[in-house]
């Protein structure tokens, strides 16, 4: 069981008065309306250039009824040249303008945050600056994240070490890639309804995002489960070298109804380095069931260390989960970890999203046999700084 409160991560693009996802593709609540991620992109640029359609930016008096986001917290990630005080300071009423604007669903904010990242850039010049929001589906509570990230040009190199961009067009084998299409919209439009519940049925598959159980997705199990079978390796090879990120995100969905857990996880772990963030998203969101729920097919830990420090919010958030369960089942996951990961988890101990902090937190706890508070950093980091003399480890940034 995950310890903490809210199951459910995801971030989406601030801030539209439609809800983007730019990962795991759920909405806030039932009564969002919802774009679905294929979808995405024309409309955002449909949102930048104020060509949208006015009906599709329309919530009724009726939608608007129930929680509203708030902001919960202001962070910034991957630099120590920039802090919540000093961001605030450098973007000033711009800056609260934007949450202003982006809390209320103004599609304006989009611009505003177009010329926030100017600004830091202008001063900094970053080779990855963005900002990245996150939202918990909990009930009742709408909390908003901020995250300002960073990658400074010494980090570039270990922070993002990235595969370079696929350069091959496959063919849909058995049009498997449409299928998924439709199956991941209806299953969007199920939980938008309230007619399912995210990620609460299970299926045949080592990952099920909607399950098979609704009338309309019931033929979806079959046909995944036959045809994935049948053309695994065209799909391995969607999944490698296709240049279309959503069929490459696409085929790492897929891949996870093959019955032999052990190609899922040799095949997947290596594309962790993809160069798309959807795609390390889905990676690590199937890798992530397998590590809870099927711990007999075991994930290597070192790969997933980087991710821990990925420059996305969403990276890290998926990578943390998939390193906490690796180090609840596994005693040679937490010894790897004690020798290389401790770094990574006390930046992430440090941050204000509840779950990296938290699962972060709960990690170093099974890896160090300490129980320090969660918000006692200089003790975790006295702890490590006298292992990592002892040892001769690798230093805490």
């Amino acid at each position: 069981m995950k310890p903490f409160i809210t199951p459910l991560l995801f971030s989406f693009l601030f801030f539209s008065p439609l809800l983007i996802a730019d990962s795991d593709t759920l909405p806030l609540n039932k009564k969002t309306k919802v774009i679905k991620e294929s979808d995405s992109a024309e409309i955002t640029k449909q949102l930048k250039t104020g060509s949208l359609k006015e009906a599709q930016s329309t919530v009724s008096a009726e939608e608007e009824i129930g929680p509203k986001p708030f902001l919960g917290s202001i962070s910034v990630y991957g630099t120590k040249k920039l802090n919540e005080v000093i961001l605030k300071e450098l973007l000033g009423k711009d800056f609260d303008e934007w949450i202003k604007k982006g809390l209320a669903g103004d599609p304006s904010s989009l611009d505003i945050e177009k010329s926030l990242i100017q600004k830091i850039q202008k001063k900094f010049n970053f080779p990855f600056a963005e900002f990245s929001i996150v939202q918990f589906f909990e009930p009742d509570n709408l909390a908003v994240h901020i995250v300002l990230d960073v990658i400074e040009k010494n980090d570039l190199a270990s922070r993002a070490n990235f595969y370079s961009e696929p350069t091959g067009q496959f063919t849909d084998p058995d049009l498997l890639i449409q299928s998924w299409m439709e199956y991941e919209n209806l299953g969007m439009d199920l939980i938008e309804s309230g007619q399912i519940a995210p990620d609460g049925t299970k299926c045949e598959a080592l990952h099920c995002p909607f399950g098979h159980e609704h009338t309309k997705l019931k033929r979806y199990g079959p046909l995944f489960t036959e045809g994935v079978k049948k053309n695994s390796e065209k799909l391995i090879e969607i999944l490698n070298k296709d240049k279309r990120a959503d069929y490459r995100a696409s085929a790492a969905f897929l891949l996870a109804y093959l019955p032999n857990g052990k190609k899922v996880v040799s095949t997947l772990v290596d594309r962790i380095r993809d160069p798309d963030q959807v795609v390390r998203n889905n990676v690590l969101r199937v890798l992530g069931d397998i590590s809870e729920l099927r711990p007999e097919f075991a994930i290597p830990v070192n790969p997933l260390i980087p991710a821990l420090n990925y420059p996305r919010s969403t990276d890290r958030s998926k990578a943390v989960f998939v390193v906490y369960s690796l180090a609840a089942h596994s005693s040679s996951a937490r010894e790897e970890l004690l020798r290389d990961g401790v770094p990574n988890l006390l930046l992430l101990l440090d941050t204000k999203i509840p779950d990296q902090r938290d699962l972060a937190y709960n990690t170093l706890k099974k890896v160090s046999g300490k129980d320090y508070p969660v918000s006692d950093l200089v003790s975790w980091k006295n702890w490590y700084g006298k292992l990592k003399k002892d040892k001769g480890l690798p230093a805490a940034k």
